[in-house]
């Protein structure tokens, strides 16, 4: 018997999309990441790229045109032609089906055509080392500055506010 062929379409979100994605993706936290990651795209500043099996979102980055913001990355990387990517995920069942390999190989084509000349993400220093193997294979280089902390806020399911952080290092590419 033939396994049907797995296909994606990778799109930038869309407002009537957003209440799908926070269901599929981010069930426990009333932040609301995928509307602010939507703004993002809707102020001009980025592309949110979801990845669509069928009608399933089952994948996602937000691309920024305008760099990290992270200040010990900005002090040494041109944010004015350096894409950045965040907030990736891919759904469980969907992992090693190629999903965040897709995301970033059109995340790396829209910002080119965008006019960036180099592209670059934070990834977890020792809790992802998946991640890590992946943006290695696929041409990012560690910046050699070192790993650093980020901290970003959210909100639980009963409204705790909370703070989260990882060391993180810095990888990029030219594009």
């Amino acid at each position: 018997m033939h396994e049907q062929a797995f296909t994606l379409t990778i799109k930038p979100a869309e407002a009537s999309q957003l209440e799908v994605l926070e269901h599929e993706f981010s069930p426990d936290t009333l932040s609301k990441p995928h509307y602010k990651r939507y703004e993002v795209q809707q102020q001009g500043e980025g592309a949110y790229l979801i990845a669509w099996h069928d009608h399933t979102p089952v994948g996602h980055f937000l691309l920024r045109w305008s760099g990290p913001r992270d200040e010990r990355v900005m002090k040494y990387v041109d944010v004015t032609k350096t894409a950045y990517l965040e907030a990736g995920a891919t759904r469980v069942a969907y992992r090693r089906k190629g999903v965040a390999t897709a995301l970033i190989r059109e995340a790396e084509r829209v910002a080119r055509a965008k006019g960036c000349t180099q592209i670059g993400l934070s990834v977890g220093s020792t809790d992802n080392p998946e991640a890590k193997r992946l943006y290695e294979h696929l041409g990012y280089v560690d910046w050699g500055r070192g790993e650093f902390l980020i901290s970003w806020e959210y909100i639980d399911t009963h409204g705790n506010q909370g703070t989260e952080s990882e060391v993180v290092t810095y990888l990029h590419k030219r594009l």
